[in-house]
């Protein structure tokens, strides 16, 4: 008997499954970061509705991309280094050397306040005993902020794909996406291509930074603005393959 199903194209097969696995993979993420599958179901059903209200969201992820502007100005403004071109400690108060003029030189949104808490709360920068903030590290990293990061760099990345797919059918320059993958590597021996990307792309970073922060716009009254941006990042992740092993040979009797 023979049966007049169609069978659905590849391609649409992809996509369906595609969709399957970005939810699923969402949901594994948000669930070792401890979010509640009561909050995930409340997040969808809003988000399948009216148009989701995340103020708060947007406000600390601003600041977080601010401090990181912050960190970028103390790492590369010459009022801010020493001899050496290494970062000064800074004090609290208002001066010349304080956070309060750092702030005020990176020209951004985030208010004092709010940018000396985050300062405190950032691995990137300790206090010494005199009560002063000592930059550590260029990057600004804040402790267990890897969820609105992870929206951040979903939003995104999904704005390129869409803005890519327009620029295909329009005829115009499509924006960077791309990646260099190997399906099958020894992780045994992958750490000085790690240590060499990390070098490389921290570097690479470090010169579009610069060139970025050169075009931002003053605050005035500029009705053209927009966001500019780049992220790059390395993965690796274990083979789910599973090896085969050979059944044992029956012996077969002389």
């Amino acid at each position: 008997m023979i049966k007049n199903s169609r069978r659905r194209p590849l391609a649409e097969l992809a996509i369906q499954q595609g969709a399957t696995a970005l939810v699923g993979a969402t949901l594994a993420f948000l669930r070792r970061n401890n979010i509640s599958t009561k909050l995930i179901l409340k997040s969808v059903q809003k988000a399948n509705g009216s148009p989701v209200r995340v103020h708060h969201y947007r406000r600390l992820v601003r600041a977080y991309e601010d401090m990181g502007i912050v960190m970028s100005t103390w790492y590369s403004l010459p009022k801010f280094l020493d001899s050496d071109s290494r970062p000064i400690p800074l004090k609290t108060n208002r001066g010349v050397r304080s956070i309060a003029n750092l702030v005020r030189l990176s020209r951004v949104r985030t208010p004092l306040t709010l940018a000396i808490e985050l300062l405190r709360r950032s691995p990137s920068v300790r206090i010494d005993v005199h009560g002063n903030f000592v930059a550590k590290k260029r990057v600004f990293v804040l402790p267990d902020f890897e969820v609105p990061r992870a929206a951040l760099v979903i939003q995104r990345y999904l704005d390129t794909l869409r803005k890519n797919t327009s620029a295909q059918k329009n005829g115009t320059s499509l924006l960077l996406e791309r990646n260099c993958h190997v399906p099958e590597v020894d992780v045994r021996r992958i750490s000085p291509i790690l240590r060499d990307i990390k070098e490389r792309g921290t570097a690479f970073m470090d010169s579009v930074d610069g060139d970025i922060e050169a075009h931002r716009a003053r605050r005035s009254r500029q009705k053209v603005v927009g966001d500019l941006g780049v992220l790059i990042f390395a993965w690796t992740r274990p083979s789910t393959r599973s090896t085969i092993k050979s059944k044992p040979r029956r012996r077969t009797p002389n």
